[in-house]
């Protein structure tokens, strides 16, 4: 019963420190810190042998226009995958951030887009006669 119960504090400690694992690295006029941001990509970086072996690159796409964050976090699935496999293949996930609002924020550019076909398809009706 003592095992059982320090196996599970363990799991639970473990489990609740998974805020350590956050790195953020602005790049250009980027988000800093914990700005209003909203996620630009994201990725999956995998690693064998507790994290000593990578399994190829993760490059999330950025944009080549504006400055952006570089988040790579520790999060509770990632941390299921690991204890389930006892840390021999774990994961990390790595988001691309981006200032909220900003033109390369993804909701911004898809009304952009959607705006873009409206304006071309107005064209076209003033054209045809």
């Amino acid at each position: 019963m003592k095992k059982i119960t320090l196996i599970s504090f363990i799991l639970l400690t473990l489990f609740s420190l998974n805020s350590c694992y956050v790195n953020r690295t602005t790049v250009g006029a980027g988000p800093v810190g914990k700005a209003e941001a909203v996620k630009y990509s994201k990725t999956k970086q995998m690693y064998l042998l507790w994290g000593l072996i990578a399994l190829g690159q993760s490059n999330p796409p950025a944009p080549a226009d504006c400055g952006y964050q570089v988040k790579s976090a520790f999060n509770f699935w990632d941390a299921l995958v690991s204890s389930l496999t006892g840390g021999i293949f774990s994961m990390r996930t790595v988001k691309i951030m981006v200032f909220k609002n900003s033109p390369c924020d993804p909701a911004v550019q898809k009304l952009e887009r959607k705006l873009d076909k409206k304006r071309m398809l107005d064209e076209k009706r003033k054209r045809k006669p």
